[in-house]
This record gives structure tokens, C-alpha cells and sequence, in this order.
């Protein structure tokens, strides 16, 4: 995974605000921002695994739930 000091200074802050945000995970994150900073090849090409896509399908299926609720507050108001 390449990137360039900016991006990983972004993705490091993110990582410091998931650290407080979900303490119960904060070793993770913890460790993912070590890699982040440190520019670690090998492991941050492991975070990419981390990384899921939702198929096109999926997407439009959410999108038709969020908009059915959409509708309903809509109609509710």
C-alpha cells in the first residue's frame, strides 16, 4: 500500500480518535497506527485486509432501506 506522509498523518490521527472512541478495541488501533507511523511495507499491506467492499447489490439494498425510512419520516411529518 503506498501513500504519501499526508495520507498517513491522516489515517494516524484517525486511528488516535478510534483509540478513544472504542476503548475496547484501543490495542488494535493502538498497533495500526504504530504501522501507519512507522511505515512498516510488509504490515501495512495486512491493514488492507481490514478494508471490506460491499458488491452492488449490497449497496443498493441499503440505499432502498435508507430512502424507504426517508419516505416514512416524510410522510410522518
Amino acid at each position: 500500500m503506498e501513500m504519501t506522509n499526508a495520507q498517513r498523518l491522516i489515517l494516524s490521527n484517525q486511528y488516535k480518535m478510534l483509540i478513544k472512541l472504542d476503548p475496547d478495541n484501543a490495542k488494535y488501533y493502538q498497533r495500526c497506527q504504530t504501522i501507519i507511523e512507522n511505515g512498516f511495507g510488509l504490515q501495512m499491506k495486512q491493514l488492507q485486509k481490514d478494508f471490506a467492499e460491499f458488491s452492488e447489490e449490497n449497496c443498493q439494498t441499503i440505499i432502498d432501506i435508507m430512502d424507504m425510512y426517508h419516505h416514512a419520516l416524510q410522510v410522518s411529518w
